[in-house]
């Protein structure tokens, strides 16, 4: 497959693009992509083998969601940095450890959007400092509260249900 010409459909926050494609039979052909900085979930586990999530509301959803604490990556940003920092700013606390799980390609067929997984444990208290457009309030589940709200479509978001199977096949949860 070869890019022969790409136009700029839309740039802000995110950017799209709609690229022109052959193919080695010479046929021409459109795709559009919206191109992403990236992200960082995080599974944030406390002393007492809690998870903690949170509360929010989505606007493109038009309600609240509960998921876990997520965020999009600066310019060149570490995504370790911004686990560390999406986690103080969202539910106040900081952790000693965070552990990478790899990452996921939430939706692969029109967003080049990458996920970072990591769980973080050794929480502690820091200072919650949300960003302007966030409205959140904490939800603190137990594995088998997850699992239930996973079963009964109360937690739906998939970045943290795919964070949630990963880390519990790999027994950190």
């Amino acid at each position: 497959m070869k890019v022969v010409h790409t136009e700029v459909l839309y740039q802000g926050k995110l950017r799209g693009i709609r690229d022109t494609l052959e193919n080695d039979e010479g046929r021409r052909f459109f795709h559009e992509t919206i191109q992403h900085p990236g992200a960082v979930v995080v599974l944030p586990i406390t002393a007492d083998g809690k998870i903690v999530c949170v509360s929010q509301y989505r606007h493109s959803l038009g309600r609240e969601i509960i998921e876990l604490p997520a965020g999009t990556l600066e310019a060149s940003e570490d995504p370790l940095v911004c686990a560390g920092r999406e986690i103080q700013e969202e539910i106040g606390m900081a952790a000693r450890d965070l552990i990478p799980l790899g990452t996921l390609f939430p939706a692969p067929g029109f967003c080049d959007e990458i996920q970072h997984l990591f769980v973080a444990t050794g929480l502690y208290e820091s200072r919650a400092e949300p960003d302007e457009d966030e409205q959140i309030s904490l939800v603190v589940m137990s594995v088998a509260e997850i699992e239930n709200a996973i079963l009964n479509g109360v937690l739906s978001d998939a970045k943290s249900i795919a964070l949630f199977a990963r880390a519990r096949l790999r027994g950190l949860v």
